[in-house]
């Protein structure tokens, strides 16, 4: 079951273009895709009446073993994929927390002319469950021990290490977008006419990318990467597998082979929230 969650940070969530959603499940194991569709919002997403469930996939495919969870953050940008246990025949909601991901003064950038601040700040229904018996009565599935095989890029052989820093300074808080601190990267707002980074096809490197007063979800075009660390220290729980967004505010390092090549039509990267990329929060690299 695909699930697109769409919406600003406004006070109505939208899945599938729908207001208000009921899905009728089977009885047994369902696979759910989630996609964060939404312009700016972070969900916090768990169900309401507590139960557990196994995250399984990334944007970039599955993980080698299913994780046991009872809340999942999907930013943005971002996917999971999902396996949830609805043997039991119980109704059940998907739901959020408040979304609280804002700069230090109180905004969201270029989102806060005109909306309100009470839109995302109080917890919401998603989607509501409701199992029905689907043929003869079954026992709920297993789950799989091991996912997927996956041999990922090798720290060992980074030839580079590059830094991002997403910066939000007081242009961008007033939503100019014209730089000189306003919505930048390495403190340059978006110019199609420039090459930000250029990297060697087949080549393995560590990008070091932080956020400036909020969390913001840094996105790779052409590519997957591995977590390394986040603050200095271990990833969190929610950084593994093959990704290709992640939320990132302290400093977090990031692991990419680069095998698709990109000269005369570079990729991008830039922060998925829509109004941060369309307004500077974004840049280009050539891969040849």
């Amino acid at each position: 079951m695909m699930v697109a969650m769409q919406g600003r940070r406004g006070d109505t969530i939208l899945v599938n273009g729908a207001v208000n959603p009921l899905a009728a499940v089977p009885n047994r194991l369902v696979r759910l895709r989630l996609v964060n569709a939404s312009n700016a919002r972070i969900y916090e997403l768990s169900f309401s009446d507590r139960r557990s469930f196994h995250w399984i996939g990334t944007e970039g495919g599955l993980l080698e073993h299913a994780v046991a969870l009872e809340a999942i953050t999907l930013a943005p940008g971002q996917r999971a994929e999902l396996l949830v246990d609805f043997t039991d025949g119980r109704s059940a909601s998907l739901v959020t927390a408040a979304d609280t991901n804002s700069s230090m003064m109180g905004g969201m950038g270029m989102m806060g002319r005109g909306a309100r601040r009470t839109d995302a700040a109080a917890p919401a229904t998603v989607l509501r469950f409701e199992p029905r018996p689907l043929g003869q009565a079954r026992a709920s599935g297993v789950v799989p021990t091991l996912l997927a095989s996956r041999t990922g890029p090798d720290a060992s052989k980074a030839v580079r290490r590059r830094r991002l820093s997403l910066n939000m300074g007081m242009g961008g808080m007033m939503g100019s977008g014209s730089g000189g601190g306003g919505l930048t990267i390495n403190g340059k707002p978006f110019d199609m006419n420039r090459i930000d980074e250029t990297v060697k096809l087949g080549s393995t490197e560590i990008w070091e990318v932080s956020g400036e007063m909020m969390r913001h979800p840094i996105h790779i075009h052409g590519v997957h990467f591995d977590v390394l660390t986040r603050g200095g220290g271990q990833p969190d729980v929610l950084d593994q597998g093959p990704r290709d967004t992640v939320l990132v505010k302290e400093p977090v390092e990031l692991l990419i082979r680069f095998d698709q090549p990109a000269k005369s039509a570079p990729f991008m990267y830039h922060c998925h929230i829509l109004e941060h990329e369309d307004n500077g929060m974004m840049g280009q690299f050539s891969v040849a």
